[in-house]
């Protein structure tokens, strides 16, 4: 069965290898998310001297962009357009998704996050981290993951 990619992680490492063995003792050992399976094909990992480094991790940093802002819009459309009245709301689909985009903010992956930054545990990469990659791109890798059905997460029921 062919699985699209879920994920990309970034990650500071030696090798490929080594990164990606990094992303799957993560992923086993996640309690927010766990899939029946997953994977990583080493030949997708990209160092960041690759040519295709800069231009995935957009996309995935612009994908996480794009998802919060649609919880923005979501919770907009519930009628929430100052922070004041979110201590009025009222327990359900609002605050489940005001829950979800806090999540996202704060650093913790979920099914939605098709960017994770591992080495700041974050949706995001600093501008402190950027220059890093910029000085030692050799340090630094992108692993792609691939995963199978979703067996549970926090943010998520499972079917």
């Amino acid at each position: 069965m062919e699985y699209p990619i879920s994920h990309y992680f970034l990650v500071r490492s030696q090798s490929g290898q080594t990164a990606g063995q990094h992303v799957e003792r993560y992923l086993a050992g996640n309690q927010l998310i766990s899939y029946a399976e997953f994977f990583v094909r080493k030949g997708e990992v990209l160092r960041g001297v690759d040519e295709k480094f800069w231009d995935t991790l957009g996309y995935g940093l612009a994908a996480n962009n794009i998802f919060a802002r649609r919880m923005l819009d979501h919770l907009k459309e519930e009628g929430v357009t100052t922070l004041d009245q979110l201590l009025d709301l009222r327990q359900g689909y609002a605050t489940k998704i005001l829950h979800t985009l806090t999540h996202l903010l704060d650093g913790f992956i979920g099914i939605d996050s098709v960017f994770y930054n591992l080495v700041e545990d974050s949706h995001r990469v600093s501008a402190g981290l950027t220059e890093a990659i910029r000085l030692t791109p050799a340090e630094y890798w992108l692993v792609p993951v691939r995963t199978g059905k979703l067996e549970a997460s926090v943010l998520h029921p499972v079917d």
